[in-house]
């Protein structure tokens, strides 16, 4: 296998959650499917991490895994945070900190594991409160304080920390406050490994627009956080309104390394909706869309900043399409 642009930007993309529906396997179902498809799958180098809710998390064994088909390689996990009832801002920390203390004791247990396992990121979804307030100074004064435990409780493990906001109601205010307010945190905080990020629902009861994500995607690469999408994007390039995988990874890259001003929401829009795989063209140095493109080199720059992936609920469908579109 040649390392090349193709793997450049879509090695480690997903972060597989076949507990999750429309899968919705068993937590062995889906750890067996996990470990067979990495020894099976066409490009098993897309697939990242596990995503669990942090209950099935603290289920994980050595033995467990190796009786699901583990062959001793590092396993990589990202805990979904329990859902908070209360929209109180003191509930809501009560919450992430009793995870964040779970995972803390999952770590101890598995430090001299016979087969390493790691919580490297956490995601949770913001409250709806959080955003009928005065802008991006409510917000931060919301997550501030769960960021700060994050990072104390965690030992520096967990260096992605993702906040969900939601493409309804006003969006537009709503993530650039969301962003602005975890900018602020990073600038305040850039001594600490931990780096807050938006997480983005791309399917499902609710599939947002071109020009939706691409405001999503243009805000967190211009802000410095790290970005997520979840639902959809089983396709390899974008049919009818479900986005396709490189499309968005291709805009987030682009979006990234030309910056907002030569990549704006324009072309970042135009990327997410482009339905010809043609138009994207993976080099072994470099990457094409139509008249913009980037290195390898550039590539893993750009990654190294956005830190991007999709949740995904198949391993198949994904692997199955980028080989019919991209052979």
């Amino acid at each position: 296998m040649i390392y090349d642009s193709k793997i450049a930007l879509l090695g480690g993309a997903i972060d597989y959650a076949g507990t999750f529906p429309p899968a919705a396997l068993s937590l062995d179902q889906a750890l067996a499917r996990a470990a067979k498809w990495r020894q099976e799958g066409k490009h098993p180098w897309l697939m990242n991490k596990m995503v669990l809710p942090v209950a099935d998390i603290k289920k994980l064994t050595s033995e467990m895994l190796y009786k699901l088909g583990a062959n001793g390689s590092p396993w990589l996990f990202a805990a979904l945070g329990t859902p908070c009832q209360s929209e109180q801002a003191s509930e809501f920390y009560k919450t992430v900190e009793w995870d964040l203390r779970e995972l803390r004791r999952c770590r101890e247990k598995w430090y001299y594991s016979s087969c390493r396992q790691e919580v490297i990121s956490y995601e949770t979804k913001l409250p709806n409160t959080v955003f009928a307030g005065p802008g991006a100074v409510k917000i931060y004064d919301f997550v501030s304080p769960v960021l700060e435990r994050a990072a104390s409780l965690t030992s520096n493990e967990i260096r992605d920390f993702f906040f969900e906001v939601p493409f309804d109601g006003d969006w537009r205010v709503n993530i650039e406050n969301a962003s602005q307010a975890l900018s602020d945190w990073l600038d305040e905080n850039d001594e600490l490994d931990l780096i807050p990020g938006i997480k983005f629902r791309t399917g499902g009861a609710f599939v947002p627009s071109a020009e939706q994500l691409a405001f999503g995607v243009s805000k967190v690469t211009g802000h410095g956080l790290r970005f997520k999408a979840t639902q959809g994007l089983h396709h390899a390039v974008t049919h009818g309104k479900d986005f396709g995988f490189v499309n968005l990874f291709a805009a987030i890259n682009f979006s990234q390394g030309y910056g907002n001003v030569d990549f704006g929401l324009k072309q970042v829009e135009a990327c997410l909706s482009d339905s010809h795989s043609k138009n994207f063209e993976f080099h072994q140095n470099k990457l094409s869309w139509k008249e913009f493109s980037m290195t390898v080199e550039e590539i893993e720059t750009s990654r190294r900043s956005h830190g991007a992936a999709f949740g995904s609920c198949s391993l198949d469908e994904p692997d199955e399409d980028l080989l019919k579109e991209f052979p």
